[in-house]
């Protein structure tokens, strides 16, 4: 790997590609509707670590998505769920996770959760998306990407407010479109008809196809359009174009240890974080002791993985140039998230999979070191590139630790300050409430979809995004959060966590089975629990929680908190 470049440097870099990319380039008028309301495009990535693009911190070389960020604001403390289907349905309603139907992933219900309110497994009717709201408001709904909301008839996008769709319904499949083995074989729809993938075609470039065919549609439509582009990458497995594998050979055959403290230093000259400390890394084996073949093997998978990002840049780039062709992209909002932190977990220690998971790798794919990366592979990059993609944060996807729920944010377009970082409390259940209020509608939804569904609850940021410095949430707000038993609340600069049992597979210096206490203004890496010292402050944020859990309807799984997924069932509605 190369040098980091210096702060000054990188910061003009940055600043550099956002007049680059995004004021050089063909001409585009304004195209809003009759009305003139923004355009709105919400795009979310899989599992994308909260350090991986440039703008926050990365090296891989992402400048599309880098001119996008700095040319608008940056939020460095969104929250959202630990894991994809409970931060979408989130997402997509402005309703906690519990009240949309998704208190738990479909594919890991324990016996006590099934068939209870919250638990359905997929996003219910006590809540209405915002694609419903909007299509009452008088915008054109559209969909390219994930759902993994519902895979029956009449829980499909096309049923939840989308006009034109084209989804894949279930947490995944191989990114080629290779069929046998696990995560392949996915069921894909256009609107309310399946739809056959393309074999050999890459799931970026395939979910993106689409969206330029809706953004096409939507130009010849009067309205405004709410649109909303789900990439599968970089969910594992880890897999990517060749060409684009090859620009990132040797780039990391210094390690895990050297990436992560390369980009915290990145972080602090890009002003993302103060004058923290770095905590320790879990559950590897440190980089010094792998043999020449591991550190090749390993070195190789965080290769693709790039490639993985550098695919979703390169693809965001083509419908920046296609908004700028139709005359739409000065009159469109552009969010830009991932669904949890980094999925760091090394699956095959955490109790996902059943005893024949292993042979069933070894009967299916080949994972050898100069295949790794193709359509027949199947893996993933573990603990010790998760943990440099969620610095300086704690651990990572599965675990309600800042690593897990803390991901990237941005946004850009009309009304939204150039050059904003926001460091309040954001939460994934805002971004309802802010389309809804660049939409000119009120921001929880009230008189907007399906009669008799829950309003919006979260917080729009349009002020903010204006230049308001008024807080998103004040000091005493309470926000939690819970999955497969793991818990967080944070309030003002507190946050209260509890580590789920599978943490302790991981590394058995997590501790589990109670609660911890931190700072994480002052400590956002959740280095320094302070339980014994500030009890009453413990006390305060688990009565907080508790009051949470009631409102929403938390079931607290029995037995395995995420249980074992059968590998003999071969579709893939599943994580």
């Amino acid at each position: 790997m190369s040098s980091a470049p210096s702060p000054t440097r990188l910061l003009a870099r940055l600043a550099g590609l956002a007049l680059g990319s995004i004021l050089i380039g063909p001409a585009a008028s304004a195209a809003p509707g009759k009305d003139g309301r923004p355009n709105i495009i919400v795009i979310v990535t899989d599992d994308l670590a909260y350090s991986d693009l440039g703008a926050f911190g990365g090296e891989i070389g992402t400048p599309n998505l880098d001119a996008l960020a700095t040319s608008g604001a940056r939020f460095t403390n969104f929250q959202v769920s630990p894991t994809c289907s409970p931060t979408r349905s989130m997402l997509l309603t402005g309703n906690d996770n519990h009240v949309a139907g998704v208190g738990n992933m479909a594919e890991l219900l324990t016996d006590n959760q099934r068939g209870k309110p919250g638990y359905e497994g997929v996003l219910n009717q006590r809540v209405a998306t915002v694609a419903e709201r909007l299509r009452d408001a008088g915008y054109h709904t559209l969909l390219s990407g994930k759902w993994h909301l519902g895979a029956k008839p009449g829980q499909w996008p096309a049923d939840r407010g989308f006009e034109r769709s084209f989804a894949l319904l279930g947490g995944g499949d191989n990114h080629f479109g290779r069929k046998g083995g696990f995560h392949s074989g996915g069921a894909y729809v256009e609107d309310r008809k399946p739809l056959t993938y393309p074999e050999g075609a890459y799931s970026t470039d395939y979910f993106t196809d689409n969206f330029l065919t809706l953004l096409d549609e939507a130009k010849a439509d009067s309205r405004p359009f709410f649109g909303y582009l789900a990439y599968t990458a970089p969910h594992w497995p880890l897999q990517a174009p060749d060409r684009l594998i090859a620009r990132y050979k040797g780039r990391y055959a210094e390690g895990y240890e050297v990436l992560r403290q390369r980009r915290f230093d990145r972080q602090k000259a890009l002003g993302l974080i103060g004058d923290v400390s770095l905590g320790p890394l879990y559950g590897i084996k440190p980089w010094a002791d792998l043999t020449p073949q591991e550190q090749a093997i390993e070195a190789r998978k965080m290769e693709v993985y790039a490639a993985m990002i550098r695919s979703i840049d390169d693809n965001v780039g083509r419908i920046v140039a296609q908004l700028k062709r139709n005359g739409q992209f000065r009159n469109t909002i552009i969010l830009f998230t991932s669904d949890n932190g980094a999925a760091g977990s090394a699956y095959d220690r955490v109790g996902t999979f059943d005893d024949g998971f292993s042979k069933m790798v070894a009967d299916n794919y080949d994972n050898s070191l100069d295949n790794i990366g193709h359509a027949n592979s199947l893996i993933w990059y573990g603990p010790g590139w998760g943990q440099a993609g969620t610095s300086p944060y704690l651990l990572f996807k599965i675990f309600s630790a800042q690593g897990g729920i803390r991901a990237p944010l941005f946004a850009t377009g009309p009304g939204i300050r150039r050059g904003l970082v926001d460091g309040g409390l954001a939460h994934a259940t805002d971004v309802a409430a802010t389309a809804l209020d660049f939409a000119r509608q009120p921001a929880d939804g009230h008189g907007l979809g399906p009669r008799g569904r829950a309003l919006v609850e979260g917080v729009s940021w349009k002020s903010a995004l204006a230049g308001d410095k008024t807080p998103l949430r004040g000091p005493d707000t309470p926000v939690g959060g819970e999955l497969f038993g793991g818990r967080n609340i944070t309030k003002g600069d507190y946050k209260a966590l509890w580590l789920n049992d599978m943490a302790r597979n991981i590394d058995d210096r997590l501790p589990t089975g109670r609660w911890l206490l931190f700072n994480i203004r002052t400590d956002p890496g959740e280095t320094s629990d302070l339980a014994e010292r500030e009890p009453q402050k413990l006390a305060e944020l688990v009565t907080d929680w508790d009051a949470y859990a009631r409102r929403v309807g938390v079931i607290l799984p029995q037995g395995n908190a995420v249980g074992r997924i059968d590998t003999g069932h071969r579709g893939t509605d599943r994580k």
